[in-house]
């Protein structure tokens, strides 16, 4: 199979709501009416994720953003061992990783979402991790190993730090129902001084990043220098 190709319908496996991209910039669920662009953005100097920070579903196409912070089995400690799409824990305090241990770093942070439809149904589609503040997206897999789905990791700003993650679709494996499946993933990760890390993650058709984008949703870290957990 060739790529997908934003530009054409992309369609996943029948056990979940697809969410289908039907053209740059515009998402479609089958053939009812496209999500669109619209002015979510900066707020007070911090991420918003909406017009007023409140919007649970998009205006058009009845879907939303979830994002998380996966504890990894208890590996972060400060996570709740609940957190996922359904009951997100979107804020963490994090030791920084040492420098010697590369990527993704081994006090990372790992970083989950999923479309939710008006059934909390997961939906699959196009989406994108972005990173602001201090730190940087560590890991960016590939959706489905060889499969048609890919992943793209940039700097866009050339700072000298990966801040988005563009993703064609959620992650699908062979196996049914495997950990992560119909999920996007990233980690996270931070390697020198203190600070905060916002990473959005949002619906992103035309794969630019979530400024411009309604679906969305973002989790915080708070990166320290000597904290005592992990």
């Amino acid at each position: 199979m060739n790529r997908t190709n934003l530009k054409e319908i992309t369609m996943s496996s029948s056990r979940t709501t697809v969410l289908a991209c039907v053209s740059i910039g515009a998402l479609a669920l089958g053939t009812t009416t496209a999500l669109a662009h619209d002015g979510g953005g900066w707020d007070d100097g911090g991420w918003s994720d909406g017009a007023a920070g409140t919007t649970s579903y998009s205006e058009r196409g009845g879907f939303r953003a979830a994002s998380y912070i996966n504890g990894d089995a208890g590996a972060n400690p400060d996570v709740d061992p609940r957190s996922s799409c359904f009951n997100p824990d979107q804020f963490d305090r994090q030791r920084i990783s040492t420098r010697a241990s590369g990527n993704p770093g081994n006090r990372n942070v790992h970083n989950d979402a999923c479309f939710l439809d008006k059934n909390n149904e997961k939906a699959d589609g196009p989406a994108s991790f972005q990173s602001f503040g201090v730190g940087y997206i560590s890991a960016c897999p590939d959706p489905d190993g060889a499969g048609p789905k890919y992943a793209v990791l940039s700097d866009t700003n050339r700072d000298g730090r990966d801040d988005l993650c563009f993703q064609s679709g959620y992650q699908e494996t062979a196996v049914v129902g495997a950990a992560g499946d119909d999920e996007f993933h990233a980690r996270v990760n931070k390697n020198r001084g203190d600070g905060f890390q916002r990473v959005a993650w949002c619906s992103d058709a035309d794969a630019d990043g979530c400024v411009d984008e309604v679906v969305k949703k973002s989790i915080r870290i708070r990166w320290v220098n000597g904290y005592s957990g992990r």
